[in-house]
Order: C-alpha cells, then structure tokens, then sequence
C-alpha cells in the first residue's frame, strides 16, 4: 500500500494474505465503520486538503480523529504524522493516551513502540506518529508529513502553529489534515473555513447521545 491509498480496508478475500498487524489494522477499522456514524467516517478521496468536524463535547471528535490517523498509518507505511493540541500534555494524555485516543483505538500487534518523553508512537511499519503543543509553533519548523490531526484547533493559543504544520505538510502527493474542534468563531477557525476544498462537518453532543 502507498500513502495515497485510500482509507477503506481491503476486501475479506485479501485479508488473510496481509501480515498479521495489517490483519488486526483492517479488523478493527471495519468494526470501527460498522459502529461509527457516517458523520466522523473520514471523507472519501484525496482530494480535499482539510477535513474539519465542528461539534460539541461528547460527539465523539477525538475517536474520530485517532481513528482517522490509526488507520491512515497502518495502511500506509513509513509515514509520518503530526498529532498537535492546545498542550503536549493534552496531546499525550487525550489524543494519545486518551480513552478515546490513538493507543485505545490501535491493535496492540500493531504498535512498536511508544516514548512517553520524547511523544513518539512508532508502527510496526515505520509508521510515526509525533506530538506537538499548540503553545510552541516552533517544533513545527523543519518536520515534514503525510498527515496530520489538530485536535481542539479553537483553543489553540498560536495561530502561528496552524501556518508552520502547514508549511510542512508536504509529503506525499496528497497531505491532508484532519481536524477536531469545540464549534468557536476565532479568527483561527474562520480562516479555515475558507479554504477551498475543505470538507466541514457540523454536529453537536446529541448526535451522540445513545453513546453518553
């Protein structure tokens, strides 16, 4: 599979031919599009630059999110990923370390490794995953990715960081964001809005009430 590919699983037929994490990648992505609302299934095709879902507390945003990157990682390997939020300490213990975060939704056979310090999760594959903090745009001068999820852009201090994980979301043919974010009108958030080609999702914390 090559970066580009697209992030629906394999057919049953080829599921045995795959390795062993792969199996267990692809297993728990279907079982994750038979339980998801089409809502916070990523967008099809790659051609949108930005996938943005606006929603309330408890819609599920930050499943949506990890699930979105896990997959796209372990399809796609020796990729690297941005995973940035309001703090480092948000991005490890939500988006990562979270109930709903990237090592909750990943099958253990899946993950190499995982240094808390250094907020590196490395795939079987080669596949990396970094963490960065919204407060210091800094750290994102010089890395480059395939991928990235922003979660909590609204509350991000440094609109600053949204330019510099842009100027490196570069690899590939086809880098595209994802993002999670509490509905705020900052001017953040607006100028997003406006990008062309950007897929918006809309919802609010009822959509999910048969979950709370």
């Amino acid at each position: 599979m090559s970066p580009e590919t697209t992030l629906s699983p394999p057919s049953e037929e080829h599921l045995t031919a795959l390795p062993p994490q792969l199996q267990a990648a692809v297993t728990a992505r279907s079982k994750w599009l038979s339980q998801a609302r089409p809502d916070q299934v990523t967008p099809p095709g790659m051609d949108w630059p930005i996938w943005m879902a606006l929603a309330g507390r408890g819609w599920g945003k930050t499943r949506t999110g990890a699930e979105d990157v896990a997959w796209f990682g372990c399809a796609n390997a020796e990729t690297r990923i941005a995973i940035v939020a309001p703090t480092i300490g948000a991005a490890r213990d939500v988006c990562v370390e979270g109930e709903s975060g990237l090592l909750s939704v990943l099958p253990k056979v899946c993950v190499k490794t995982w240094n808390r310090s250094m907020g590196e999760l490395v795939l079987w594959n080669g596949t990396i995953f970094k963490t960065y903090s919204a407060t210091e745009p800094e750290t994102l001068r010089g890395p480059q990715h395939h991928r990235a999820w922003g979660d909590e852009v609204a509350a991000w201090p440094e609109p600053e960081t949204w330019d510099q994980l842009l100027f490196g979301l570069r690899l590939g043919a086809n880098p595209q964001a994802v993002l999670t974010t509490t509905p705020k009108p900052t001017p953040l958030i607006r100028g997003i809005l406006k990008t062309e080609g950007a897929m918006i999702t809309r919802g609010s914390t009822f959509d999910n009430k048969e979950n709370l």
